[in-house]
């Protein structure tokens, strides 16, 4: 890696001082991360916990210092870490072992050899809902009617032009998502259950088929067995960086907000705001 690439994080405000108004969330990034006014404006406007932009990483101590000086709670989570961090393995089923302490799982996703773990290897639970848009295109071919041979090439093209009728239409679809944050041998592990019917289940029920008209809620499966774990639901209220919702080809903003993408992100960099605030990097 050259020596004059970049290293950049995102700046990350965890909270603000008590008695802070806008304005002094405003001048704060403005004058200790350098954030033009207009645009600090306008990410002081999201509560914590929010990234508010991103910084060179070689200054980020600087700024962290200064920030904290004004009270604030903030971390730069480093963007090679977020790239660097495991891919996170799809699973369709998460398997609960009954009276075992500390309580143990074991993984099916259909494809691979299935393998365990216990509530001791759990770090962090992110739970939400992310929405995609769904396009669809209905062609509609009108009839022609009667078509005189020896007519111009341009006028064919013409009537078979407007013999078809497209009409695109965009519905918002939901997906319920699960991320299972592990520690397995000193190293992160990522698990995400997607849709109603990836559950956590008992072994005595692991065979039946959950129902769709009341699904049972996964976190309710899941949080009688941890002892402290965090469990967080947060990611309906978060706010993505600009790059990250400008992947979204859709106009409706809540959309852009709340795709899996967005989901992938607002989990990984929870699971390094977290590390960072244990000291764990």
């Amino acid at each position: 890696m050259s020596s004059n690439e970049d290293h950049n994080a995102y700046l990350s405000i965890l909270g603000w001082p008590s008695g802070f108004t806008h304005e002094d969330r405003a001048e704060a990034l403005a004058t200790a991360a350098g954030i033009e006014y207009e645009k600090a404006a306008l990410e002081a406007k999201a509560d914590p916990p929010t990234v508010v932009g991103m910084i060179d990483s070689i200054i980020s101590d600087e700024i962290l210092r200064a920030l904290h000086n004004l009270g604030v709670l903030a971390v730069a989570i480093d963007e090679d870490a977020m790239l660097q961090f495991p891919e996170p393995e799809p699973v369709k089923r998460v398997v609960r072992f009954p009276d075992t302490h500390p309580t143990s799982f074991a993984t099916d996703d259909n494809d691979e050899p299935a393998w365990t773990f216990t509530t001791d290897d759990i770090r962090l639970v992110v739970f939400g809902t992310a929405r995609y848009i769904e396009t669809n295109v209905d062609v509609e071919r009108r009839s022609l009617g009667h078509y005189r041979f020896g007519s111009a090439a341009s006028n064919m093209a013409s009537q078979l032009t407007s013999g078809v009728r497209k009409t695109t239409t965009e519905r918002t679809r939901t997906r319920e998502m699960m991320d299972i944050h592990l520690m397995m041998d000193d190293k992160p592990r990522l698990l995400r259950l997607k849709g109603q019917r990836t559950l956590i289940r008992s072994l005595e029920d692991s065979d039946e088929r959950p129902s769709l008209l009341a699904p049972p809620d996964p976190i309710e499966l899941l949080e009688p067995y941890l002892d402290g774990t965090r469990i967080d639901r947060g990611f309906e209220s978060f706010t993505p960086p600009a790059r990250i919702r400008m992947k979204s080809g859709s106009g409706m903003l809540s959309a852009k907000k709340r795709t899996p993408e967005a989901f992938g992100f607002y989990s990984v960099w929870l699971a390094l705001v977290e590390r960072t605030m244990r000291g764990d990097l």
